[in-house]
């Protein structure tokens, strides 16, 4: 028998990421720690088979193969709202336990526990509140996976400096980029504000080529810039773990600072709730009057990471 979860039928990067607590709970509390067949329309396995908790990632094209995939399962989680009819059959056939993610209360009146789909949420956050509903679980169990893979890095760095994270970076389009020269210049001014040395690492994906080819350009110019590239998941975390500040387009690793409550600043082109994670260490910035994104002062974004630097613990 296996556990199946019907994931998000999104591809990016970011839409996947924001799972990764939900299906750490669901294997841990409802699986009795067993590893998790996951279900996907699109080909995301290549992020989910980082997870220890993961047996496979199938890239199911079709209700039919899916279906037979959910004849062998004992538990199933669905984080599709709106893909009711494999959920409805499993429960005539097979009448497992279902842990459901819901567009309203009556859709989710067939599962054993089930969460209301809630677009001014946090999606991560959203997700975990099929299975509970106290503060303090949700915070815990939102950074919990991703602590975890950050044990099982070799990843190091000078933690003796002041260590801003920047993510240039962006699968959703140009429109969502400040600008790699801007987060640069940020930089700068952090480490001009304090005495203590300050380092700059520069987290980009394979399909930042443009930046990737100026970072390369940068490095051997500066002993206090890294650049890298193309990490798996327990780096990423690892290096969000050990950076004191996390300052991120609307991108997918951004949420792992997120998840993990870091101190975090966000540059969105719009509010997009769903994607921002409102806490003490956290500070989310839009463009005024619905201008490009690109029009945030270097200067504000220099004040806001000034501060939470000077004030968090």
């Amino acid at each position: 028998m296996t556990n199946i979860v019907l994931l998000r039928n999104r591809p990016h990067f970011g839409a996947q990421i924001t799972a990764i607590p939900a299906l750490r709970f669901f294997s841990q509390h409802c699986c009795n720690e067993e590893p998790l067949t996951l279900l996907s329309r699109h080909n995301v396995g290549w992020i989910f088979k980082q997870l220890p908790w993961v047996k496979d990632c199938h890239h199911s094209e079709s209700y039919l193969a899916e279906l037979k995939a959910l004849n062998t399962s004992n538990n199933l989680l669905n984080l599709r709202p709106s893909n009711r009819f494999p959920v409805l059959l499993y429960k005539t056939i097979k009448n497992g336990q279902i842990f459901d993610f819901v567009n309203s209360d009556f859709a989710g009146l067939s599962s054993h526990q089930y969460g209301i789909l809630d677009d001014e949420e946090y999606r991560a956050l959203n997700y975990l509140k099929i299975f509970t509903k106290d503060e303090k679980e949700l915070s815990k169990a939102l950074a919990a996976p991703f602590f975890e893979l950050a044990k099982t890095s070799d990843l190091s760095i000078d933690i003796d400096s002041i260590n801003i994270l920047v993510m240039p970076g962006s699968g959703g389009g140009e429109h969502k980029k400040w600008g790699l020269l801007n987060f640069l210049q940020t930089g700068k001014n952090i480490a001009q504000s304090f005495a203590k040395p300050c380092n700059l690492h520069v987290l980009l994906g394979p399909d930042e080529k443009q930046e990737i080819e100026h970072m390369n350009r940068l490095v051997n110019t500066d002993e206090r810039l890294f650049v890298h590239t193309a990490l798996p998941l327990k780096e990423i975390t690892k290096l969000v773990s050990l950076c004191d500040l996390t300052i991120a387009n609307d991108c997918g690793p951004s949420h792992i600072a997120q998840c993990m409550q870091k101190p975090y600043i966000g540059l969105f082109r719009e509010p997009n709730p769903e994607w921002f994670l409102a806490h003490s260490k956290s500070i989310k910035v839009t463009p005024n009057n619905n201008q490009d994104v690109k029009t945030i002062s270097v200067e504000l974004i220099t004040k806001h990471a000034t501060h939470l630097l000077k004030h968090s613990d």
